[in-house]
Formats: C-alpha cells, sequence, structure tokens
C-alpha cells in the first residue's frame, strides 16, 4: 500500500469533515437566534443529504473516468465556497439584513444544495483511490481504516475548535472553517501526484444496492449511520434543553459532548482495529452491540458529563462497525467495480443524513426522548441483524494486523468469523 498519496487523501477527507463539524454544533442555536424552529432546520441538513445522495453515484463515476486528484480539489473547493456563503449569509441574518423565507432560501441554498453536492465527491473518491492502491483483505481494511480515522479525527477537532471559537461569537467558527478547508486543498493540490498521462482507465461496472453481495452491507451501515445521524443532527437541542443552557454556552457545551464520541471513534479505529486483528464481520457485531449500549445512554441520561460518556460509547461502536461496512462490499466486488460500490457506500450512507435531520427533529418536537428510543430499537434489531442474517456472513474471513504496512495476506472464506 502507497502510504503516501492515502495519507493526503485522508486528509482532504480530514479537512473537509473538520470543516463540517465546525459548523454543526454552532447551528442549533444559531437557528433559534434567527427565529428557525428545530424542523427547519432539519430541513436544511436533509437538503444537503439529499445533494449527497444524488451526488454520489456521480461522482463515483467521475473518480474512474477524471482521475482522483481533479475531483478531490472540485469538491474541496465546492465545499469551501458553500460554508463562505453560509457564513456571509448568517451574519446578515444576525444583522436583520436578511429576514424571513428570503434568509431561509438563503441558507437553504449555500449551506444545504452548493455544500452538500460538494461534499458528496470526496468520501467516496477517498473509498474508490485506497480500493485501487491495495489488495487482499487486510491491507483493505487497514486503508478503509485510515478513511475512518480521517473521517473520526475531523469529528473530533471540527467540534472542539468550533466550540473553542464560538467563545468569540457564533459567526467566528463560519468563518474559520472554510479557511481551513482551503488550506487542506492548497496541500493536496500540491502533493497528491498528478495521474500518469497515458493511464488506461477501467470500465466502470455498475452495480445494483439489490446485488446479493452488497445489500446486506449496505442495510447494516444505513442503520448504524441513520441512529448515529438522529444524535448528531440533535444533540445541540438536547444539549441546551436538559442542560439549560444559554446560546452561547450550547454551542461551546455541544461541542465537546461531539469531541467526546469523535474522540472514542478515532482511539477505536486507530488503535484498537490495527491491533485486535478481527474480522470485517466481527467489527460489526462489536461495532452494533456497541453502539446499542451508548444509544441507551443517551436516552436515559440527564448530566452533561454522562453525556459526554455516552457519546463516547456510541463514538466507539461506530468506530468498530465503520472498517467492517466500508471493507466488506470492496472485498466482494472486481476492480471494476470498486468505483460503483464507493457510490453505494456513499449513497447509503448519506440517505441516511436525508432521513436523520427530518426524523430526529420531527420526533424531538414530539418528546425530547423519542428519536433516541427509536435509535435504540433500530440498534437493537441491526445487532440481531448481523448475527443471524446469511448474507452478512458472506464476508472474507482475515484479521486486520497491527502494522499498516504489513505485506500478510490470508485466505478467504465465505462464511465465519474469528
Amino acid at each position: 500500500m502507497r502510504n503516501r498519496p492515502i495519507l493526503l487523501v485522508c486528509l482532504a477527507v480530514f479537512g473537509l469533515m473538520t470543516g463540517q463539524q465546525m459548523v454543526n454544533p454552532i447551528l442549533p442555536p444559531l437557528a433559534r437566534e434567527l427565529g428557525f424552529s428545530e424542523l427547519a432546520l432539519g430541513i436544511v441538513w436533509t437538503v444537503g443529504a439529499s445533494g449527497v445522495v444524488l451526488a454520489s453515484s456521480f461522482w463515483s463515476r467521475r473518480s474512474t473516468s477524471w482521475g482522483h486528484r481533479p475531483v478531490l480539489l472540485v469538491s474541496l473547493a465546492g465545499a469551501m465556497a458553500g460554508l463562505l456563503a453560509f457564513a456571509v449569509v448568517a451574519q446578515a441574518g444576525l444583522a436583520g439584513v436578511l429576514t424571513g423565507p428570503l434568509l431561509f432560501t438563503a441558507i437553504l441554498i449555500s449551506r444545504g444544495v452548493v455544500f452538500g453536492l460538494a461534499w458528496a465527491a470526496t468520501p467516496v473518491t477517498a473509498q474508490s483511490y485506497v480500493a485501487d492502491m491495495t489488495s487482499g483483505t487486510a491491507e483493505r481494511v487497514r486503508g478503509m481504516s485510515m478513511i475512518g480515522a480521517a473521517m473520526g479525527l475531523g469529528m473530533a477537532v471540527g467540534p472542539a475548535l468550533g466550540g473553542v471559537l464560538s467563545a468569540t461569537g457564533l459567526l467566528t467558527p463560519l468563518y474559520v472553517a472554510p479557511a481551513i478547508i482551503a488550506g487542506i486543498a492548497v496541500l493536496v493540490a500540491l502533493g497528491l501526484p498528478r495521474p500518469q498521462a497515458n493511464r488506461v482507465r477501467p470500465v466502470t461496472v455498475q452495480v445494483s444496492p439489490l446485488d446479493a453481495r452488497m445489500w446486506p452491507f449496505l442495510a447494516t451501515g444505513f442503520g448504524m449511520y441513520l441512529a448515529f445521524g438522529i444524535v448528531l443532527m440533535t444533540i445541540g437541542f438536547l444539549v441546551q434543553d436538559r442542560l439549560q443552557l444559554a446560546t452561547q454556552q450550547t454551542g461551546q457545551a455541544t461541542g465537546f459532548v461531539i469531541l467526546a464520541g469523535a474522540s472514542a471513534l478515532i482511539l477505536v479505529q486507530a488503535v484498537a482495529v490495527p491491533r485486535l486483528g478481527w474480522t470485517p464481520l466481527r467489527l460489526m457485531r462489536v461495532g452494533a452491540v456497541v453502539m446499542t449500549a451508548g444509544m441507551v445512554l443517551v436516552t436515559v441520561t440527564a448530566d452533561g458529563l454522562l453525556l459526554g460518556v455516552a457519546m463516547a460509547v456510541l463514538g466507539a461502536g461506530l468506530g468498530f462497525g465503520l472498517p467492517g461496512i466500508m471493507a466488506a462490499p470492496t472485498l466482494l466486488a472486481t476492480r471494476e467495480e470498486q468505483g460503483a460500490v464507493a457510490g453505494l457506500v456513499g449513497t447509503s450512507n448519506a440517505i441516511t443524513f436525508v432521513l436523520g435531520p427530518l426524523l430526529g427533529t420531527g420526533l424531538y418536537e414530539i418528546a425530547p426522548a423519542v428519536p433516541y428510543l427509536l435509535g435504540t430499537v433500530l440498534l437493537a434489531g441491526l445487532a440481531v441483524f448481523t448475527f443471524v442474517h446469511p448474507g452478512v456472513r458472506r464476508t472474507p474471513d482475515a484479521a486486520i494486523y497491527a502494522t499498516f504496512g504489513s505485506d500478510t495476506s490470508s485466505s478467504e472464506t465465505t462464511v465465519g468469523d474469528r
């Protein structure tokens, strides 16, 4: 596995996730300052995620036909432009220059449409790039773990940085986020190798989401991401309401609660997953069980510290499950199918962030505990699914070794767990 280019691709994922997560903890208190309801913010999130759903397959094909480098750069530039426009719109809204439907429409276009369409390209391109640059079960899962760790690191750094910066005002993180993405884009442009001019690009082969090899893993990822998305999109409201905080305090507290979950996700993917030597199947099973426990804690706790612990457990569960979900489908696909598979995984995950905001915020308006009760039932059912469904068991039975540079190979079987 060629580590340097993969690290640069992971840097792009990290930059995009950091920029996004710097802004997300600020959105609930900002929405209330601008006079919008929880559901209105859910609509903004849903529109952005819808752009990801609609564009993921398109970008996965472009990563094959155009090459990974130009797609990554287009994605980062578009995300930067969307967040910068959103910052300007939010400032105009707080100043009273924009109000009502015009303000909401401007937010919907900048933070929803533009940012969502641009964001869609980076994760699927990163997955496709790792699949193209790696071979064998262990190496593939390690590469996907690096992407997951980059996402987790961005989820940790973003909220923490956003929370600290929000002490100087809600607008500060909104302007710093696009600046960070711009800096990452420059580093990727300078460091990621250009493709060879005479490179023969593989023909893109379409893969159906109902393909018997794929849908069990898409369903597993869908369930985990939907549950996590419900929490992520409502945690700002939950923190403010349960802890009875003011607007500025809410941004900081939410950032640090999300930081707890993201830090656990990073530790699991960067430390535990490479050293435990578990198969993709076992990672998915453990992830579903641990996430269920975390969701129960989120549902019942009313203490700020315990809420951080609950998010840490939830993040740890996703940290176990994510590498297995990302790796298993690519190991069952041919080289020509890798781009399409990455697009399917990206689309499936993105759909959860279409449903999650509307479902989470809508149920939260009924009663604050309702979305988390639903998440608990969903994750418990998912844990059972990973143990009993034969399609999930059709995964390569290979351990994940401790070092990313290992050349160890192992045989593949259709069933079993270690």
